[in-house]
């Protein structure tokens, strides 16, 4: 739960209703690749600065929509410390268009839900890689690797200085503003705040050491999501938290709404698989009720061991979302959302990727 204001005082409005019938959850997708027509050339000879470069959109770019082939896809989007990231194969292009991403493409959107529901972007990155394979003989995939805010993450810079007195909150929007490769600040925690400078710094080098300094200092985490930053606290209530709606929102599953199977409690939340479904967002809010949930054996180990409970479930059946992975095929069957979602307050969120934790 939440420390500040308990999230079990909050009225979630549920925000993804059951549909009509089996014609509307028709697929509707849009694949987007950006690239270059002319070479990108540069001044300096420093590496960092060319792909800096190359990541910029031109006047004279071009987009090119690949929704008519066949495309795979599998995005993983994620609020603990990884970055968001996504394979998508692209069939049988033709070889002039299959050249051109591999060497001028640096830019991939991909959008997807349902023609008479909710379909939105679910991704937006950075070509990273481009391969190419034959498959069963007859069909040539190209395989495209990217990610979310790679720019900022990997190759961007920040050189300033802070004064004393400063908040914690002036050096994350430093940071944004300031970097080689900036990026927009989409939620930074009101704990910020609370956090002043004891004397002068500075801060030179790549952004997400800082940035990883600062979310430990208050208890959070922080994150790149569709080229925005958010940085929260695991104390902050559910109802301070931005949502799309601008209220407190959670996205209801159970089987009218697309839940597919049953969820699993796992040692410090739920797993749950449901179609595809873009509302859900890295550190968003779920409601699950509890009746659709498999509930976990505590497991038993050596007698140093002893043995392990799970967390209990949420008693109002709301979870927040760690991780995400979107899996699609725009000619297959695979469409669907696996998930990852802990206590709503968040709080246990840290536990997730140190094995020293225990649940009891």
């Amino acid at each position: 739960m939440a420390n500040d204001v308990s999230d079990t005082n909050v009225t979630y409005v549920p925000e993804n209703k059951a549909l009509a019938s089996s014609l509307d959850w028709i697929r509707d997708y849009r694949i987007k690749i950006y690239h270059h027509t002319q070479a990108v050339s540069t001044n300096s000879k420093n590496a960092q600065s060319y792909y800096q470069e190359f990541a910029k959109e031109k006047n004279t770019d071009k987009v090119l929509d690949v929704s008519d082939l066949r495309v795979q896809f599998q995005i993983r989007r994620c609020a603990m410390y990884y970055p968001n990231q996504a394979v998508i194969s692209i069939y049988n292009l033709s070889a002039e268009t299959e050249n051109s991403i591999i060497q001028e493409g640096y830019r991939v959107i991909v959008e997807a839900g349902y023609k008479n529901g909710i379909c939105g972007q679910i991704f937006d990155g950075t070509i990273i890689m481009c391969t190419r394979a034959k498959v069963n003989g007859t069909d040539f995939v190209l395989n495209i690797l990217a990610i979310d805010g790679d720019q900022f993450l990997n190759e961007g810079f920040c050189s300033f200085t802070y004064a004393k007195g400063q908040t914690a909150r002036q050096v994350v929007n430093n940071i944004c503003n300031k970097a080689s490769s900036p990026v927009s600040l989409g939620y930074a925690s009101p704990s910020l705040d609370k956090i002043v400078m004891s004397k002068g710094g500075a801060v030179y080098g790549q952004p997400k050491k800082t940035l990883a300094d600062i979310a430990k200092t208050i208890n959070g985490t922080w994150f790149i999501d569709n080229g925005k930053l958010y940085m929260f606290s695991y104390s902050d209530s559910a109802n301070k938290v931005p949502s799309p709606y601008n209220r407190p929102s959670a996205v209801e599953l159970n089987p009218l709404t697309g839940l597919l199977g049953n969820p699993q409690q796992v040692n410090y939340g739920v797993q749950a698989r449901c179609l595809l479904n873009p509302k859900l967002t890295p550190y968003g809010l779920i409601h699950i009720a509890s009746k659709y949930i498999t509930e976990q054996m505590a497991q038993i180990g050596s007698y140093s061991q002893g043995i392990t409970f799970p967390y209990t479930l949420d008693p109002n059946g709301i979870y927040r979302i760690c991780s995400i992975t979107f899996t699609g095929d725009t000619r297959g069957n695979e469409w669907y959302s696996d998930i990852t979602a802990v206590d709503q307050g968040g709080n246990v969120m840290s536990m997730l990727t140190n094995p020293s934790y225990t649940a009891n």
